[in-house]
């Protein structure tokens, strides 16, 4: 922590140096609850409050040098058991942590960050789905030159938060090297959203992932008051001596705007290898709130099934209603089932409210519980 303090000092000193923008502060303050029914017999619980401060100057618009620090804490109340999502570190244990700590360039299109930052890439990425998210110790360049293109490179060495194996401290992504990252996104036709990435993770262990690479299309239109997506997604994760995971997937949704209706159906198929969510939440169309392909074997194949109703037109803003339901089939006829209730209400601009009940019986992993997440978060 020491180590992490003294680079905050060195961020804030060096930005006020450049005579940079005065400073801003934002962030929000989070309660959790959780409840995990294993059996009728057993049913462990998990409470805290916390939440993320962070202080930065606007980034440029055109050149400079800026950067940002944030600060992530999780305290426990009354509960504090190691079951179901962890809002805690790997011993159960209250943290607070120095997350985010960089230093960003920006010349004409190109920006360079680097230090402790949060990703959003489809095999690393923050799932915010706990108390504290995942952030990654980093270098990330991007560039805009060409038109409504994005450009992406990065080295990842260490990652923090909730996916990772010590959440409250920064290790080593793999046992060598870090994971080096490359991205493409375009966004040229209305409507229209392409993007690919490479990952190699060049690690020498026999069985561990050695590569990633993936591509996604996904298309939103309209006809009337009738709104419509449709996704197409390939990945292919290459393992140390065993083979290759191939995931193919697509998602089709349609949302009646004047009725606040939404449906939604996705379907997933990996072949010759079990399938990898890689550093975070992954980002497979099939994935419910616990439930993934990720583990679930070779040669499975995943359908999901949603609906959700906004509430907008009947006189209460800001509520949205959800259902999933999950179904995971292994070549032995083995299946994994999950149902999702979700509640979304947001109180004001500031003030929300989020509710999962989820049930989970899956046959694969001989598994069996129900997890009721509830959470307030303030903005500010």
């Amino acid at each position: 922590m020491k180590k992490s303090l003294g680079l905050s000092l060195v961020l804030v000193s060096m930005m006020s140096a450049y005579d940079m923008p005065s400073f801003k502060t934002d962030g929000y303050i989070r309660a959790g609850y959780q409840n995990h029914d294993v059996d009728s017999d057993k049913s462990y619980k998990q409470d805290s409050i916390g939440g993320k401060l962070s202080i930065y100057n606007d980034e440029f618009k055109a050149n400079g040098i800026g950067g940002k620090v944030s600060f992530y804490t999780t305290n426990r109340l009354s509960h504090h058991d190691n079951n179901g999502v962890n809002f805690f570190d790997e011993n159960s244990d209250s943290y607070s942590i120095l997350g985010e700590a960089y230093l960003f360039g920006r010349y004409k299109k190109t920006t360079l960050k680097i230090g402790r930052q949060e990703l959003d890439t489809p095999f690393a990425d923050t799932d915010d789905i706990g108390m504290i998210p995942n952030t990654f110790e980093s270098a990330v360049l991007t560039n805009t030159d060409l038109p409504d293109t994005t450009l992406l490179m990065a080295s990842v060495k260490r990652w923090s938060g909730v996916d990772s194996p010590k959440p409250s401290s920064f290790t080593k992504m793999q046992n060598d090297n870090p994971v080096k990252m490359a991205g493409v996104i375009y966004e040229g036709v209305k409507g229209l959203g392409l993007s690919t990435y490479y990952y190699d993770l060049d690690d020498k262990v026999a069985g561990d992932i050695e590569s990633i690479s993936y591509a996604e299309a996904i298309y939103n239109g309209n006809y009337n008051s009738i709104g419509y997506e449709i996704g197409l997604q390939n990945a292919n994760q290459k393992f140390k001596g065993e083979g290759s995971a191939k995931v193919v997937g697509y998602n089709l949704g349609v949302n009646f705007d004047e009725i606040g209706l939404g449906f939604n159906y996705a379907y997933n198929k990996s072949k010759d290898h079990s399938a990898t969510n890689g550093f975070g939440g992954g980002p497979f169309f099939t994935s419910c709130d616990d439930s993934t392909i990720d583990g679930m074997g070779a040669d499975i194949k995943a359908d999901r099934y949603g609906v959700s109703f906004d509430t907008s037109n009947y006189g209460l803003s800001g509520l949205n209603l959800g259902y999933s339901y999950l179904k995971i089939t292994n070549p032995t006829n083995q299946k994994t089932r999950e149902d999702d209730y979700t509640l979304e209400y947001a109180i004001n601009k500031n003030l929300n409210l989020s509710m999962h009940h989820i049930v989970v019986d899956d046959k694969i992993n001989l598994d069996k519980y129900k997890n009721t997440r509830v959470f307030v978060n303030y903005t500010f």
